[in-house]
């Protein structure tokens, strides 16, 4: 399929034609309107259209999550991206018409200007809506590394847990030592301590306390 090819009418370049050149400018000016004022002059180009707005979606997804959007959002989301495109198609008519400034489109200027300033705003509050700002990634990354911070945190205290020998005293439940072995395979190493609470002796085959949650008594819950 062909694409349509956009077409904006200027007031300059209809007014230099032959027809209307000589035309005073109030009547000009109501002719332009009833040509090229009201309604669309071209038919809609709507495959070109979802081109532009896929692409957005394509750009916005480099920086945000849509994967996970509800219909609701979806929605939103194609409001936003025709808003932009609007703003888009708007801020090049303003661009056009301020190269020749005159007293024939000041008018449109305003309105233009109006209408891209009401656009601007809307995209602003949807944007808003969808947590697709600056605001809401920078709040999304913050939110991101405490996560990350909490899920390393856990991993580094199971693995802690499995690393470390706890060593009690059987007679008093006193905690008498935690130990970390460099060559957990050896079956010979043994320790012997005395509790100064109570004065007991204890001697623990370490290799042995890692059949028993790496530690020597069965009732203490290690946390």
């Amino acid at each position: 399929m062909e694409r349509i090819r956009s077409f904006t009418a200027s007031r300059n370049r209809v007014k230099n034609l032959e027809q209307y050149k000589d035309m005073p400018d109030d009547e000009f000016e109501a002719e332009f309107q009833r040509l090229y004022g009201s309604g669309p002059q071209k038919p809609v180009d709507l495959e070109y259209l979802e081109k532009r707005i896929q692409e957005h979606i394509d750009q916005l997804g480099e920086d945000y999550d849509l994967d996970d959007m509800k219909i609701n959002d979806k929605i939103q989301l194609r409001e936003l991206i025709l808003s932009m495109i609007q703003a888009e198609d708007i801020e090049m008519l303003v661009y056009g018409e301020r190269q020749n400034v005159d007293p024939t489109n000041i008018v449109v200027l305003e309105k233009l200007n109006k209408m891209l300033s009401t656009l601007k705003s809307d995209i602003s509050a949807i944007s808003e809506d969808l947590q697709l700002t600056k605001k809401a990634r920078d709040r999304s990354k913050s939110t991101s590394v405490v996560e990350r911070w909490k899920d390393l945190s856990q991993k580094a205290h199971e693995f802690y847990k499995r690393k470390m020998l706890y060593i009690f005293c059987t007679e008093c439940r006193m905690l008498l030592s935690t130990l970390w072995l460099n060559y957990s395979e050896n079956t010979e190493n043994m320790i012997t301590l005395k509790c100064e609470r109570c004065g007991h002796q204890e001697i623990v085959k370490l290799y042995e306390l890692y059949f028993t949650e790496n530690k020597n008594v069965d009732d203490i819950l290690i946390p």
